[in-house]
């Protein structure tokens, strides 16, 4: 076989050379001359060896024309002849990318997913090989596996020989490969390449086979890509890299799914939105979104136009109702297009029958009507109706006497005298994820404040506190007392003035003095002792700068955010009660405030992290009350009976802790804890597909030349691809006849000095 086989037809050149030689034989005139007679005679002796040596010569200039010939075309061998001149079989490894964008259909081969055009392509490669009598090895991995080859696992196929009993595993695992619900990371197939190579090269010959669609998102940064190329190459292997497809179909992804910000509750009114982005380059109209809850349709809200490349602005949103606090399924829907997987989106809502805030009040468990404390419980429970809060009353004895972790917020108003155990009990509290709401008051002790909440920075309260200052009023100007910026708790007022703010009016407040961040740097470096012992957990938390969400007139911050350990605290340097201002007395924007602060301190920290397909979700849980073994439940559709059995480890501090790695799938994942009185109960995780791999634009051939040409690398296509003519695996003659023709050259060289005397020139 040959490279270039239309070089071949220079074969009757070889004509020219014997025609040449015969010409130079036979050209001299015959004198009669008799002193040549005597060497005439000595000639007919010696007249065969002299032909011998001519036909020699002749010969080896006819090979050296054919080699350079057959140099120039290219010729490959295989079998085992290629065995016997690399001294290696090669190692086809295959790298297959099946991330969900190759569950596109390619129109142009029949309307199969491209996944299977892949397949295709690795079935050309098998059969090929086959043919061929080697010991040619095929190693298959899997866009899904890569990372875990990375670590050591074993490939999809490992190093299965073409002529065995292994030849019938290559076939049947073939049949049963399917695209997987993952994002695409061309990088990593190729590292995991590397580094079988590193370890195979001693004894194997690599020639890579990269199967993939080759989406421009994946190609907007190609230098890891490169590096790996560049890095096989110099290992001693070949790369193919082969398109399955040149075509592109309009998609749309769910790319969000969350409920908005607000009181999450059982039996009240919720808010969820959901982002939906056309990947295609045309518009898109009129797309239904379907809503299910628990599995059963709730809503269908219809999109009128989706731009080209744009996602929904503002996000689509549904009003729904959660009728008791077990979890809940959440699912949005799309119509079908070009990629099911990511037409559907996952949540859980996991909401309480009600929130429930403490209060705290130093005045006794009625508070008075006048009462910081008694503003903020009929804030929250506004006119009686159901604002999904149930608030609780208690003294600051409470606080160390009781566990706090049943509540979802604290509301500390005047900041009363507290022991230090109650101290202690807010800084754990906190640190564990719970939130908490200080207000200072005309009877608090500034005093206690820096000494016992603020710490030096380590503790509760966000600045260090100067005095009670008052702010004066000013007669001359139009500018509202209070200034708030974009966030959740004033999330309804908008950022900068409002209206609803505009008639606020603060008399007095807590003037601070913020840490800078050089000096809070140094406050979280604890000595070299502490982090020995470490007595108190708290102290090892490290504390975040403090946030102004809300200033005065005069520059002053009014409202203080600060993240602690795994919770946060927001403080009001003014009264709830309006006793310094008269914010509390008549103003709905007071009452919408302190609802949006019990609803922003009441979210944990964990429900903010999604969690994709092939990334680990955590089961954390009190080994006191559970059982370690755990049964998980995949999404509907996965054969696994009674699930798969997972056993939790024992970690330094109180929880036990579970991971499960096995999200191989979209969906709903149930987890399910044995208390020790036998008793199941049962948690619920959404695993969502990674959206973005849901662009179905392709990477331009042109660019993609340009980026491959960089590392000497060529593109082909899936459709073009022939494992016959075209076959790398053979091993190519150019290099021996490239020596070969240089050894002949210096043979006739030296044969042709040996035959002809030299000319004596005058």
């Amino acid at each position: 076989m040959f490279s270039y086989p239309v070089l071949l037809w220079f074969f009757p050149v070889l004509g020219l050379v014997v025609l040449i030689h015969l010409i130079n034989m036979f050209r001299h005139r015959r004198v009669e001359w008799a002193a040549l007679e005597f060497l005439l005679a000595g000639y007919r002796k010696s007249r065969m060896r002299i032909l011998l040596q001519q036909f020699l010569l002749m010969f080896l200039r006819i090979l050296t024309v054919a080699a350079v010939i057959l140099m120039l075309a290219g010729p490959k061998l295989d079998g085992t002849l290629t065995g016997w001149f690399s001294g290696k079989p090669t190692h086809h490894i295959v790298l297959l990318d099946d991330s969900f964008s190759m569950n596109d259909r390619n129109s142009a081969q029949g309307g199969v997913p491209l996944f299977e055009d892949a397949v295709a392509v690795i079935r050309r490669i098998v059969d090929t090989a086959t043919r061929r009598k080697s010991n040619d090895r095929l190693t298959l991995i899997r866009l899904s596996r890569a990372a875990a080859v990375e670590k050591g696992e074993e490939p999809d196929l490992a190093e299965l020989l073409f002529h065995s009993e292994d030849l019938p595993i290559i076939r049947n695992s073939l049949e049963s490969l399917h695209h997987s619900q993952s994002a695409d990371k061309p990088e990593q197939l190729l590292t995991a390449a590397v580094e079988l190579i590193r370890q195979s090269n001693t004894r194997l010959k690599p020639l890579v086979y990269f199967l993939s669609d080759f989406r421009r998102q994946h190609w907007e940064n190609p230098a890891p890509i490169l590096k790996n190329l560049e890095e096989i190459r110099q290992l001693g292997g070949m790369v193919r890299m082969i398109r399955i497809t040149d075509k592109e179909h309009a998609n749309l992804s769910i790319d969000h799914l969350e409920l908005v910000d607000g009181i999450h509750a059982a039996d009240i009114d919720l808010l969820l939105d959901a982002k939906i982005t056309n990947h295609s380059r045309e518009d898109v109209d009129n797309i239904p979104l379907v809503l299910l809850v628990d599995g059963q349709s709730q809503s269908v809200i219809t999109i009128p136009k989706i731009k080209s490349g744009e996602q929904t602005v503002p996000p689509v949103r549904f009003p729904v109702r959660l009728n008791s606090s077990e979890p809940h399924r959440i699912e949005v829907q799309l119509q079908p297009d070009a990629i099911p997987d990511d037409n559907r989106r996952f949540l859980v809502a996991d909401v309480p029958e009600a929130l429930e805030v403490l209060i705290i009040s130093s005045e006794k468990r009625v508070p008075a009507t006048d009462s910081s404390a008694q503003y903020i419980r009929v804030a929250l429970s506004p006119g009686g109706a159901k604002s999904g809060i149930r608030t609780r009353v208690e003294p600051p004895s409470f606080l160390a006497a009781q566990p706090l972790t049943p509540f979802h917020a604290i509301f500390l108003p005047d900041i009363p005298l507290l022991e230090p155990a109650a101290v202690k009990a807010l800084e754990e509290y906190v640190t564990a994820g719970g939130g908490l709401a200080l207000f200072p008051g005309a009877g608090t002790n500034l005093d206690f404040l820096r000494n016992e909440l603020y710490k030096n920075g380590n503790g509760l309260f966000p600045a260090l506190p100067i005095a009670e200052t008052v702010l004066e009023p000013d007669f001359l100007s139009t500018t509202p007392d209070i200034t708030v910026t974009a966030h959740p708790v004033f999330r309804l007022f908008g950022e900068g003035e409002s209206p609803l703010l505009g008639s606020v009016k603060i008399e007095r407040y807590i003037g601070v003095e913020l840490p800078k961040q050089d000096e809070l740097s140094k406050q979280n470096e604890l000595p070299e002792q502490n982090k020995k012992t470490a007595p108190d957990k708290t102290e090892n938390i490290v504390k975040t700068p403090s946030r102004v969400l809300a200033v005065l007139r005069n520059g002053a911050p009014l409202v203080l955010e600060r993240e602690y350990g795994k919770g946060r605290t927001v403080t009001f340097l003014t009264t709830a009660a309006p006793v310094w201002n008269n914010w509390g007395r008549g103003n709905p924007g007071f009452v919408v405030v302190m609802l949006e602060l019990a609803a922003w301190l009441s979210r944990r920290t964990s429900e903010a992290f999604p969690v994709f397909v092939a990334e680990p979700f955590s089961i954390r849980f009190d080994p006191a009350l559970f059982e370690r073994n755990i049964r998980i439940l995949p999404p509907s559709g996965e054969n696994i009976g009674n699930g798969l059995s997972l056993e939790a480890v024992l970690p330094n501090d109180a929880d036990a802790l579970a991971v499960f790695s096995r999200t191989d799938q979209s969906g709903f994942y149930e987890a399910v804890l044995k208390e020790h009185s036998g008793k199941d109960v049962r948690r619920l995780f959404a695993v969502n597909v990674d959206a973005k791999e849901g662009e179905t634009i392709l990477a331009d051939v042109t660019v993609l030349s340009d980026i491959l040409g960089s590392v000497n690398q060529s593109l082909e296509s899936a459709a073009g691809f022939s494992s016959v003519t075209d076959f790398s695996g053979e091993q190519p003659l150019s290099e021996i006849l490239l020596c070969a023709v240089i050894v002949m050259l210096m043979a006739e060289t030296f044969l042709a000095g040996w035959i002809l005397p030299p000319v004596n020139r005058q």
